[in-house]
């Protein structure tokens, strides 16, 4: 019988690149030589496997054979594709990611622990005496509770000098384990027209960013479309963020992509917070004996009302809960639509039209 890689990370067969990715975060930190000094032996040898595990189930083509035909498949395949080392002229071994390689692509180019005062992993040979000179740091009773995300949960207590090895003896001075960093976000503007912030929209944009391939070194682009839904009322400013969608560097988390609502210019309205405002062109006969004013709204709605008269040429017509959607409101809470008017006086008048207005003005 060949292993049971599923079992090793206490994943079933289904288990998602996420998932499998959080079961190696958590069993890598578990059985991590530095932490189980008292059963060394058997730790480095289950950190093996559990690297050996990740390995496999991490790489698309490498899980596909291992589900068709188990461990010994991968190893009847490798000259096909897996790479490897031969043994015998006729067949050829599958070669496994170095454990120590995936745990620094998971917490950085040194373990986390390394902080602390252990050391880097050191090729997972010599692991329990770092010297005379450091302190020394162990894991405190509270490690146990550790949480499904990895790294939440975990407590430290400093031990002080001497190589004496670690000790369990719920000593203080807890500290939290540092973060892991995580690559630098990409923002870029997301171009909105106004009818798309006054009606809401869907927007898919093609993005092409670098990943990680499964050796957990070498980087590629990949391309993908995300959908961004936006709101009614959303603002110039308003970001979308995608967590962990963007770049990845080796030993850090995957950047986030943030796009930046950014009004497009309109034609014919402009926006003033929640308020719209559309300037609306009349001739001096309309201002001054009155008319039937008509436009199109953002959503293609006429809007129609009589106008008698203006009773001065700054005179603004407000249409109530007709301006943009309050965003964090609900739909139905609005803004005000304000008509401002635009007089086009005549360009010339005869003797007849200038005796008229001298003789009632």
């Amino acid at each position: 019988m060949g292993k049971d890689y599923y079992k090793t990370l206490g994943v079933d067969k289904n288990a998602t690149p996420e998932e499998i990715k959080k079961a190696y975060r958590k069993m890598a930190l578990k059985w991590h030589p530095d932490r189980n000094i008292k059963n060394k032996e058997e730790a480095e040898n289950k950190f093996k496997d559990i690297g050996e595990a990740y390995s496999v189930l991490s790489d698309p083509k490498k899980r596909q054979i291992y589900d068709q035909v188990g461990e010994e498949g991968l190893h009847g395949q490798a000259s096909g594709g897996f790479g490897g080392t031969s043994t015998g002229g006729t067949r050829t071994h599958f070669t496994y990611m170095n454990a120590e390689d995936i745990f620094k692509q998971f917490f950085g180019d040194e373990n986390p622990f390394a902080s602390f005062g252990m050391g880097s992993m050191g090729g997972m040979g010599n692991m329990g005496n770092r010297g005379s000179g450091g302190s020394r740091v162990h894991f405190s009773r509270g490690f146990q509770q550790m949480n499904d995300d990895g790294m939440s949960g975990f407590t430290f207590t400093n031990m002080g000098g001497g190589n004496g090895g670690m000790q369990d003896d719920g000593d203080t001075d807890m500290r939290n384990m540092h973060p892991q960093q995580q690559v630098e976000p990409v923002q870029t503007p997301l171009y909105c027209t106004l009818e798309e912030l006054y009606n809401g929209a869907t927007k898919k944009m093609k993005i092409t960013r670098k990943r990680l391939s499964p050796d957990g070194h070498s980087l590629y682009d990949d391309v993908k479309i995300l959908e961004i839904i936006i709101k009614a009322g959303w603002k110039a400013g308003t970001k979308i963020t995608f967590p962990k969608e963007g770049d990845e560097k080796p030993g850090m988390l995957p950047g986030d992509i943030i796009f930046v609502i950014t009004e497009k210019p309109h034609p014919r309205f402009k926006r003033q917070g929640n308020d719209l405002i559309y300037k609306y062109k009349v001739t001096l006969k309309q201002a001054l004996t009155g008319f039937t004013m008509e436009l199109e709204h953002l959503d293609h709605r006429t809007i129609r009302t009589p106008i008698s008269k203006l009773s001065s040429s700054d005179y603004i017509h407000k249409f109530p809960h007709e301006g943009m959607p309050i965003s964090k409101k609900g739909s139905s809470s609005k803004g005000n639509l304000l008509i401002e008017f635009v007089i086009t006086f005549p360009q010339r008048l005869n003797e007849e039209q200038k005796k008229f207005i001298n003789e009632n003005f």
